[in-house]
């Protein structure tokens, strides 16, 4: 049995949902693979090797650099396509980028005062 009334609700549900799940969820997990890779190795923050900074920059530029872009581009496209569900997630999508990247910042500025 079917939450949803008819199919149209159930494909605009889908795509409001995958524009603004996958942005978050690449992102997101690009870091997360990346700090697990850093924490099982045995190497301490000061005795990284190249192969642990690469891994730090991914840590990174995940969720910092290819979350917004992953959301850029599928509302690029959403307004290509004209699929306004899709577009909506994407655009939460980036409202929630902004306020995690302004609640890092501030977090950081407390933390250093």
């Amino acid at each position: 049995m079917s939450i949803f009334i008819n199919d149209e609700v159930k494909e605009n549900f889908k795509g409001f949902w995958f524009g603004l799940a996958i942005p978050v969820l690449v992102g997101v997990g690009i870091s997360t693979v990346s700090l697990m890779v850093l924490m099982s190795s045995d190497l301490h923050i000061d005795h990284y090797s190249h192969i642990g900074y690469f891994f730090l920059i991914i840590m990174m530029i995940g969720h910092l650099v290819i979350w917004p872009l992953l959301a850029w581009w599928l509302l690029r496209r959403a307004n290509k396509l004209q699929n306004l569900h899709r577009r909506r997630g994407a655009s939460m999508s980036i409202k929630l980028y902004i306020i995690w990247v302004t609640w890092i910042v501030v977090a950081g500025l407390l933390d250093s005062a």
